[in-house]
């Protein structure tokens, strides 16, 4: 959301993010407080605090101080004629339908940011509950809203399924290229790094099957998560069985300037994706990131990355999410590192094409342009009909 606000603004178009609640720890310090400019974009918290408070009593005040004063800040936007659209950023079916209904109180427009098919996430904290709004929102989210931005093809044809003539835009995963990565990563090691959560176990897991599998013994293995106490016990678990246990390194709430120092740096960046609906349907932004590095990314023939990707031109692609072919792309880098380098700048170089921010303000503008003009018209011809 950030960068699709950034590439907004750069197009002359005034961006303000509302969040209701609070969402950090009370401890954390943070460089900014319940309002305020981040990299151009206003936002603010309608609750008064960036914090979510412990106590119960108070973290449950605070919600319903955001919900009304989020309320009133809408309904002065729209009266100063300064709220055309809201982008909402959430996977609660309930915001969903609140927010469509605001929409119809202060007439202004909405916009899904859709980035997951949420009906396929399973594991930790998918009780019933959980469940049956995830189906609720992909079943009828889209329908609700003026407008979708989906993150996938897969997405697309769900749209077209489920809410048939719905406008939409394409919105990939974005990064920013047009910032200089400086430091560096651990010297004098080669390393290949993944960087996600643990929530992901499953994937993490068979990256380190993967990585126990090269036959080079002076390469590292770092892995950047965070995650629960318990996930995080896991996965020492299976590292203690592992063959390759003194060579993988952990990293966790490590800052964003020492992360892009270790993309920077790496070897290889890995992120495979899964055979499931999940990982068709969703693109993850952390494939930008690496990609940005310059360095190879080694992934898997599934989701979006075989609709931009080519094997061995922009990165590196087993054909099945199988420990040994992933492995197989790995010792490729170790072994050709001149032509991985030329992949790696491959993928920047395709990505700037693509997946740069800067390139979706104007494409944004033209696009709801476009569709102003239709509901213009379309309202017009309503008008006389009546």
């Amino acid at each position: 959301m950030t960068l699709i606000s950034k590439s907004l603004v750069m197009k002359g178009n005034p961006v303000t993010i509302i969040a209701n609640q609070g969402i950090f720890n009370e401890n954390q310090h943070l460089p900014f407080g319940a309002k305020g400019n981040y990299e151009g974009i206003d936002f603010v918290y309608t609750s008064g605090t960036p914090f979510r408070p412990g106590n119960f009593f108070k973290r449950n005040m605070l919600k319903i101080r955001g919900l009304v004063n989020e309320f009133l800040l809408l309904r002065r936007l729209k009266r100063d004629k300064k709220l055309d659209y809201a982008i909402l950023s959430t996977n609660s079916f309930s915001s969903v339908f609140y927010y469509s209904g605001l929409s119809r109180i202060f007439r202004f427009k909405t916009i899904l940011n859709y980035v997951e098919y949420y009906s396929a996430i399973k594991g930790d904290g998918q009780g019933i509950g959980r469940q049956t709004n995830n189906k609720l929102f992909d079943r009828y989210g889209p329908r609700l809203v003026n407008v979708v931005f989906p993150i996938s093809e897969f997405l697309i044809s769900h749209i077209k399924k489920i809410a048939p003539g719905k406008r939409y835009l394409k919105i990939p995963m974005l990064a920013d290229f047009s910032e200089n990565i400086i430091g560096e990563g651990i010297k004098d090691q080669k390393y290949f790094l993944f960087c996600g959560a643990l929530s992901y176990i499953e994937v993490v897991k068979f990256i380190v099957d993967s990585f126990c599998l090269l036959r080079n013994k002076d390469v590292f293995l770092y892995l950047v998560v965070n995650g629960n106490k318990e996930q995080k016990d896991e996965l020492e678990r299976y590292l203690d069985i592992c063959s390759q246990r003194n060579k993988i390194k952990i990293f966790s709430n490590i800052d964003q300037d020492t992360l892009d120092a270790y993309y920077k740096n790496a070897t290889g960046l890995l992120i495979p994706l899964r055979p499931t609906i999940q990982d068709e349907a969703r693109f993850p932004h952390k494939i930008g990131e690496y990609l940005a590095s310059g360095n190879p990314v080694v992934s898997t023939n599934y989701g979006e990355v075989k609709h931009y990707f080519t094997d061995g031109e922009n990165m590196l692609i087993a054909e099945s999410y199988d420990p040994k072919l992933f492995a197989g792309k790995m010792q490729f880098i170790l072994d050709n590192n001149p032509e991985a380098k030329r992949i790696g700048q491959n993928g920047r170089n395709m990505s700037l094409k693509n997946f740069d921010y800067r390139l979706y303000g104007e494409r944004i503008n033209d696009f709801l342009a476009e569709v102003n003009l239709n509901y213009n018209h379309k309202h017009d011809v309503f008008e006389k009909t009546a």
